[in-house]
């Protein structure tokens, strides 16, 4: 089963068939914190970044490469 599949199951099984929230965290094998989270969201919520990455060896050529492809046409 998928990670949507399992997220629509639980779901439906909560709010539509009336089933616990504890009694779906057994039969679906996930904690319960995690149903919680899945009755919040209608949707899985995409993977989001806390903080920007950080490049340090790349960041001293940014510049340049910006500059090339300004140069190039391409944004």
């Amino acid at each position: 089963m998928t990670r949507v599949e399992l997220y629509g199951r639980v779901r439906h099984a909560v709010l539509i068939d009336g089933m616990s929230r504890r009694e779906a965290a057994r039969i679906f094998s996930i904690d319960r914190r995690t149903v919680d989270k899945m009755l919040v969201f209608p949707v899985p919520p995409r993977y989001r970044r806390k903080r920007r990455p950080v490049h340090p060896k790349f960041d001293a050529f940014t510049g340049i490469i910006d500059h090339i492809l300004e140069e190039d046409g391409q944004p």
